[in-house]
């Protein structure tokens, strides 16, 4: 059958320990043609089997779920140009005055990928002063360092923009426009969710509290992290960017964070999204139609749109439930989308 393979290879990924489990889904630009799920949700302290609403930390592809698409929407609305800089929203940018918007999008900053705010001994209120404070790790626009941190102040950023903090302008911009029913910040109510890692502070599996340390320290809301969704809502998002956002974004936005804006580096980058050029190293594997575009988070999630056709493929695990030092999610996470890319192109 058509999705044979990939099938295997999510029972391959939970045998050898890629991961305890998982939710899937392939794909198109009129709904989806395969879905599955299976493994735990939580092997530890007890085993808890993987349900088709439980909810994922997605990390870092909150960049693209909620900072992104909400910054996508202000350039919409007019509410920002990637040309604004960052003099134009901070009081003291420490010779930072002049880095745009877009170096922020398209981690050309300059910033720095990590700092450790939640050991800085600083407020909440100051962790954008923090960052700008920081020691740059090269010239904006020099080079591609993807920047959690660039993040943050984007976020922070967004909140200006639309007065408002950021979990409730990416409800109001995000979530409900695409009837991302369960996806939040700091989610309270009742469906299940995937554990991550063993907090070494309480000895505890973190279970529905958002595993990004800076995140964490920022009240679970911020820039660079923090979005739980089910599969279900990231099917929605899925179909939204394999629509090429019609409907909820300009044709010409759309186009624009799809364009490649670092072809001088040695990672290829639109607005937010991480995009396919052969030749270049790609999380997505190496079968995608160039110019294809995705992210991924650290917890072991993952989305990626073929430019070409529109099909997409979406990965949702808790790899880090393992402890972050399990690796095996970048391996099997190219192999699985070649697969996807595969048997999509056998089923024309």
């Amino acid at each position: 059958m058509q999705f044979d393979t990939v099938q295997s290879l999510l029972g391959e990924g939970m045998y050898h320990r890629a991961f305890p489990g998982y939710c899937a889904i392939i794909g198109t630009k009129n709904g989806a043609v395969f879905t599955s799920y299976g493994g735990m949700r939580q092997i530890f302290p007890e085993e808890e089997p993987m349900t088709a609403d439980t909810r994922f930390d997605l990390a870092s592809l909150s960049k693209v779920v909620g900072t992104t698409m909400a910054a996508l929407r202000a350039i919409n609305q007019g509410k920002l140009s990637l040309y604004d800089t960052l003099s134009d929203f901070f009081p003291a940018c420490c010779g930072r005055e002049n880095v745009p918007v877009i170096a922020l999008m398209t981690h050309t900053s300059g910033i720095a990928a990590h700092l450790p705010l939640y050991t800085m001994q600083i407020t909440r209120d100051e962790a954008a002063d923090a960052i700008l404070r920081s020691e740059p790790v090269c010239k904006c626009g020099e080079q591609t360092v993807y920047s959690c941190m660039g993040y943050i102040l984007l976020g922070k950023i967004l909140e200006q923009v639309y007065d408002m903090p950021l979990d409730k302008l990416v409800r109001q911009e995000v979530f409900d426009p695409l009837g991302m029913k369960y996806a939040s910040y700091c989610p309270n109510d009742y469906l299940p969710f995937a554990a991550t890692e063993l907090d070494p502070i309480t000895n505890h599996y973190i279970c529905g509290e958002v595993h990004d340390e800076n995140a964490r320290f920022l009240n679970g809301v911020a820039g660079n992290a923090g979005i739980f969704a089910t599969m279900d809502d990231m099917k929605a998002f899925a179909q939204m960017l394999a629509n090429g956002g019609k409907g909820y974004l300009s044709s010409r936005v759309f186009e624009l964070a799809i364009n490649d804006f670092t072809p001088h580096c040695t990672e290829s980058r639109g607005l937010g999204f991480y995009l396919y050029t052969p030749g270049k190293p790609y999380p997505g594997g190496e079968l995608f139609s160039p110019g294809s575009f995705g992210h991924t988070g650290f917890t072991g999630t993952s989305l990626f749109v073929d430019r070409k056709t529109g099909f997409y493929g979406l990965l949702l695990t808790n790899r880090v439930h393992y402890g972050r030092e399990n690796q095996k999610i970048i391996s099997f996470r190219r192999r699985f989308y070649n697969a996807v890319c595969s048997a999509m192109e056998g089923s024309k």
